[in-house]
């Protein structure tokens, strides 16, 4: 059987997978309720074009929710270190890499399976004893101001897609050498991970462009 396990928000994807019991304490509660004011204030913004990645545009909105789940996800692993923006900018331009890369090497997740997994994920979360697993997921929901039909027939498949191809795409990177096998060696599976990221980042610089300069 799968581990009960989700990612908070589709932008966060497969590097912010949380176990559903962590979430119980009124202090985790407010940190919802704070990530909830501060993603309607984005979606009030108007919105533009910050970067492009090849054919992937990345809107200020786009990276001011990342930012704020972000935020959300350091406050809920207990995590002081802060990232600037321009280094939150820079993974989530990484993480446009890695589904480019993903689809280049012929691993990406189709919509039709993505959606699939989310059928599969939402049965095992409606099948579940656990009440925290369920009530993490109802906040998990109400931070996209979406019905549950509608979460889970729309945006939960986008966000799989996207996780799942990621994670595919690493699985794949594993198997053929490039990166060490995590379940044997942990540490050194990070660390090689975080070089081929950056290996990726710089090779692809061309095709990377920035439109803004004020990101600290």
């Amino acid at each position: 059987m799968k581990k009960l396990v989700i990612s908070l928000s589709a932008v966060v994807l497969a590097c912010s997978a949380w176990v559903f019991y962590s979430f119980a304490t009124e202090e985790k509660s407010d940190i919802f309720r704070s990530l909830s004011a501060e993603l309607k204030e984005i979606q009030a913004t108007k919105d533009r074009y910050i970067a492009q990645v090849e054919h992937i545009g990345i809107t200020s909105g786009e990276f001011q929710t990342y930012k704020a789940y972000m935020r959300a996800n350091q406050q809920l692993n207990n995590r002081k270190d802060e990232l600037s923006d321009s280094e939150l900018l820079k993974d989530l331009i990484i993480e446009k890499l890695l589904l480019l890369e993903a689809e280049k090497q012929g691993v990406a997740v189709s919509l039709e399976q993505a959606r699939a997994y989310s059928d599969e994920m939402r049965h095992i979360l409606e099948s579940t004893a656990d009440e925290k697993a369920k009530a993490f997921q109802q906040q998990v929901i109400a931070l996209t101001g979406l019905r549950e039909d509608e979460y889970w027939e729309k945006h939960a498949p986008e966000a799989y897609k996207s996780q799942l191809s990621i994670e595919h795409l690493l699985n794949k990177l594993v198997q053929d050498g490039v990166l060490p096998n995590a379940s044997g060696d942990p540490e050194s599976y990070q660390t090689a991970l975080k070089d081929y990221k950056e290996q990726l980042y710089e090779s692809r610089s061309e095709q990377v462009k920035i439109f803004i300069d004020d990101l600290h």
